[in-house]
């Protein structure tokens, strides 16, 4: 079995090899033999295989065994790529200062036990950077006279997996909780130097030589207050695990010091490559990063610029045999569910299906406090369908207590509709270990409203590729947003032949914007033949805008219906235990909210004016904006309902998508209202100033966007708001008012 590290960290960048190199090799019209015949693969079978089996038999016992009762290797995503090596021999009171460190791609992981203190070794491959720094702290100059190595023992190599560099994502991951690991490695990947020294370990006595004409020469003068950097490339052929020391004599004034560092390398990459046929040959790291310096190529492999090779590689976990991969990890099994939080949940779901939202809740509620953490999880959310993010919050927060998966990437979701980015990627994180591809897509979201477009693109593919249909979506938005229409295209018409109904709404919108009405009506007449809300919306459009009103009200009607009872309105409802996907569509401009606008007004154009009142409620309780101006409208018009107007009015001028010109139109209209309110017999206007202090706030916001064209009328409403609170005794009030009126500066009379 697998060892707990490599579960923890590893990430394995294989498929079956013959399999993968098929498919890019055919994915790419190549079927000449030779392309064939030089498919390579980095597998873990094959790293696990090769680490345990072969190595450069140049020495009388094997130089390469497996870890003891350990299983399968691992390959490690390398998230540390620079290491410190420590001096042997060197005072505390010299006047200068000495630091050696290594930086490689690809490093031969030994088990625990087989290091200083019982702990496991990084052993880097041939080729690696070396660097050695001398800095003269002091006045004085200092001398590096000579550079020695020689090796100091061959030995087995007892190997437990390779740490490898990723100067990118992998093309697949099979498990999201190894994305955080591999985009770490990412971070860390810098390109290798080209030596200044190579280091020739198989020389008897190991040499130390130049590499160019132009590298310093020994001995090397440092002056005082500055530094030198050398770069030293080791390189063997040995396959065993080479000890080696290399040992300088420094010199500063009088005294000499000759300090050494401890160190090893191998030539075992851990991998193979496998032909046609079931041929393997180990494979050479220059092969796999073409930086590690090689003394047979001193111009440099192809992609010197520490760009790989380019396999098709995937992250995986290990089966239990160490054969072959798996899909994801094992998750964290849920808390079990109490009897009685069972029969409550199940009562909250018959309620649920039957559109019974106050009893559903009510059930999930008894379901939560009877120790339920799906009920929790129902509950909460119930409560964010209908934008109640706190108690949602509250209650996945109780769910993700008793382990229940889908929690924590709907606490994502949650945190990022506050704009909470920092906690928001956490959870999603938090998901991803618990593998939750769901929690990628989230995370794809969070990096593109970072403006990481590339982050996101590498996500939502991942994501996509293991069967999330949002990230497939998103994706292709993205893809479209950047003109690469033909990918996003390509992108939808698979996923719309598949079956997928949104895709089908953006291939609408191509054939559409391409002036193709019929491959648009097509498009959307499927897509709303599936069930999507905005395939009914456009498609409705299209038949209103044909005079086919009776159909066009079908449709809208049918999407609408999707809201919820529109006089106790609820939002969409999906099965309570799957998770949130962060769409790039916000809920106002969903196909639901912009049917119910529509519905509205082609009912109002009937003369059924009681059944617009209804649907735009539902559009405005959806977020719709000029649902909301509507309604408000209707509230102050029809019903003489100042409260509410001044409720809608609020959503408004609160809403930062509220356009500009309807932002102004509220913000007269409201200056107006006061104005019809305002009773000079009466010593106090509560209705006026609640009026006037809205439309305040409103031309704060327009004043904020244009100062020069709203000055004038954001001070008139500042004057009035001013004298009303004056008048009712709101002095405090009264005199912000006047502050805010002096900020802007004389007006002029």
């Amino acid at each position: 079995m697998a060892s707990a590290p490599a579960l923890r960290g590893a990430a394995l960048t294989t498929l079956p090899p013959l399999v993968l190199g098929g498919v890019v090799l055919l994915a790419g019209g190549t079927h000449a033999w030779p392309a064939w015949a030089a498919v390579v693969a980095v597998s873990v079978a094959s790293g696990a295989l090769t680490l345990r089996r072969t190595a450069p038999p140049t020495r009388p016992s094997p130089a390469v065994r497996p870890a003891p009762d350990r299983g399968g290797a691992a390959v490690y995503a390398m998230q540390r790529p620079v290491r410190g090596v420590p001096a042997n021999g060197l005072p505390d009171d010299v006047p200068y200062t000495v630091n050696v460190t290594t930086r490689t791609h690809l490093a031969v992981m030994g088990p625990p036990g087989s290091g200083p203190g019982g702990e496991g070794v990084h052993i880097p491959l041939s080729g690696h950077n070396l660097v050695f720094a001398l800095t003269a702290d002091g006045p004085s100059d200092v001398t590096l006279v000579r550079l020695e190595a020689r090796a100091t023992r061959h030995a087995s190599l007892v190997a437990d997996g390779i740490s490898m560099a990723h100067r990118r994502v992998p093309d697949m991951v099979y498990s999201p909780d190894l994305l955080e690991s591999i985009q770490r490695s990412v971070e860390a990947f810098e390109p290798l130097e080209r030596p200044h020294l190579e280091v020739r370990l198989d020389d008897d006595p190991a040499a130390v030589t130049p590499v160019d004409d132009d590298t310093p020469s020994l001995p090397l003068t440092v002056s005082g207050g500055a530094s030198v950097r050398l770069v030293l490339a080791p390189v063997t052929e040995s396959g065993y695990w080479v000890h080696w020391r290399l040992e300088a004599e420094i010199v500063c004034g009088d005294r000499t010091c000759t300090p050494s560092w401890d160190l090893t390398v191998t030539a075992t990459s851990g991998t193979s490559a496998h032909h046609p046929g079931g041929g393997r040959t180990s494979t050479p790291v220059h092969d796999l990063f073409p930086d590690h310096w090689d003394p047979s190529a001193p111009d440099g492999h192809a992609g010197q610029d520490g760009e790989t090779r380019r396999f098709f590689e995937i992250a995986a976990h290990i089966s239990s045999d160490g054969a072959g991969i798996i899909r994801g990890r094992s998750r964290s099994a849920p808390d079990p569910e109490p009897r009685e939080g069972l029969r409550h949940r199940e009562t909250g779901d018959r309620h649920l299906a039957a559109g019974r939202m106050r009893e559903a809740a009510h059930a999930y509620r008894a379901a939560a406090e009877a120790g339920s953490g799906h009920g929790a999880f129902a509950l909460g959310k119930l409560l964010h369908e209908q934008g109640d993010l706190a108690g949602a919050e509250r209650w996945y927060e109780v769910a993700a207590e008793h382990r229940f998966p889908a929690a924590l990437n709907n606490l994502g979701v949650a945190a990022l509709q506050r704009g909470d980015t920092d906690r928001a990627e956490r959870w999603y994180r938090r998901a991803m270990d618990e593998g939750d591809w769901t929690a990628v897509d989230g995370l794809g979201a969070l990096m593109a409203g970072r403006g990481d477009d590339a982050q996101a693109e590498t996500l939502w593919k991942l994501a996509a590729d293991n069967g999330q249909p949002n990230a497939a979506q998103n994706l292709a938005v993205l893809l479209n947003r950047q003109g690469r229409t033909a990918e996003a295209e390509a992108l939808w018409v698979r996923a719309a032949e598949a079956g997928n109904a949104g895709a089908a709404v953006h291939l609408g919108f191509l054939r559409h914007e391409a002036g193709d009405l019929r491959e648009a009506e097509r498009w959307w007449r499927e897509s709303a033949e599936r069930g999507n809300s905005q395939g009914a919306y456009y498609f409705g459009v299209l038949l209103a805008r044909a005079g086919r009103t009776d159909e066009a009200e079908r449709w809208w009607r049918q999407a609408a219906g999707r809201l919820g009872d529109p006089e106790n309105f609820t939002g969409s409802h999906m099965p309570t235990e799957s998770g949130f996907g962060y769409a790039l569509v916000q809920a106002a401009d969903s196909g639901e909210a912009l049917s119910a606008y529509q519905l509205a007004c082609l009912l109002d154009e009937k003369g059924d004016r009681s059944g617009a009142e209804r649907w735009w409620t539902a559009a405005a309780r959806a977020g719709h904006i000029e649902a909301v101006l509507r309604i408000a409208q209707v509230a102050m018009n029809d019903h003489d309902d100042l409260d509410g107007c001044l409720h809608w009015l609020r959503i408004a001028v609160e809403d930062e998508r509220t356009p500009e010109e309807r932002l102004r139109t509220a913000a007269d209209a409201l200056h107006r209202l006061a104005g019809g309110l305002y009773d000079r017999t009466r010593p106090d206007n509560t209705d006026a100033l609640a009026a006037c202090a809205l439309a305040v706030d409103a031309y704060e916001r327009l004043h904020g966007q244009d100062a020069a064209a709203y000055e004038q009328p954001y001070g008139r409403v500042l004057e009035d708001c001013a004298r009303l609170h004056r008048e009712a005794g709101e002095v405090v009030a009264a005199d912000a008012a006047d502050r805010r009126l002096r900020a802007l500066g004389p007006r002029p009379r």
